[in-house]
């Protein structure tokens, strides 16, 4: 892949300065030896998008964890350096009672928070293979900081296996709402 350094025709096609084009390696080659472009390198982590939805989901019951949102992630998409970002929006009713929220991924819980007198919880939840389909970990806990009092989580999911995503909400009264407004799974391909 170049980049052109000046406007060029190639095959009867006009480029202009600061094109980006992918050409046989020795069209290429050529046109880096006389100064018309340069290399430009390829995108060496592509993400995708794993699962998500917009669509809002409510919790209907009270008293157990009700799965809001699920999918199954299949063997051979997350590589051994793959990262994974989990991205849910829960909105629920400001009260005394408890609002609990859940992330679990291969049975393992990597996000739980009980809630009570706030309306929202939006985590970033990143999730880093270690050279291994089975060793994670998991930088961020409840948020960014520069320092901490607690190491990071660590995992044992195993990626070479299904692993089932679900997106949780508890209710401990009926008096109040719960739902799941919104989530995205990103994919880091690793390297």
């Amino acid at each position: 892949m170049i980049r052109f350094l000046n406007d060029e025709t190639v095959a009867g096609h006009r480029f202009g300065k600061g094109a980006i084009a992918r050409f046989d390696s020795a069209t290429e080659a050529q046109l880096i030896a006389v100064a018309d472009a340069e290399n430009y390198p390829v995108i060496l982590r592509p993400v995708e998008m794993l699962s998500g939805s917009a669509v809002a989901v409510s919790c209907a019951s009270t008293g157990f964890d009700e799965v809001l949102a699920s999918f199954t992630i299949a063997p051979g998409i997350v590589g051994v350096n793959s990262i994974l970002q989990v991205e849910p929006l829960w909105t629920f009713t400001s009260s005394a009672n408890n609002k609990i929220v859940k992330v679990r991924l291969g049975g393992a819980t990597i996000y739980n928070a009980a809630r009570t007198t706030s309306v929202k919880e939006a985590p970033l939840i990143v999730l880093a293979n270690r050279n291994s389909l089975m060793s994670q970990i998991q930088p961020y806990d409840y948020g960014y900081g520069a320092a901490g009092a607690g190491v990071p989580a660590t995992y044992a999911i195993d990626f070479s296996q299904p692993v089932d995503v679900e997106i949780t909400g508890q209710l401990a009264n009926s008096g109040d709402s719960l739902k799941l407004e919104y989530f995205r799974v990103l994919h880091f391909v690793g390297v």
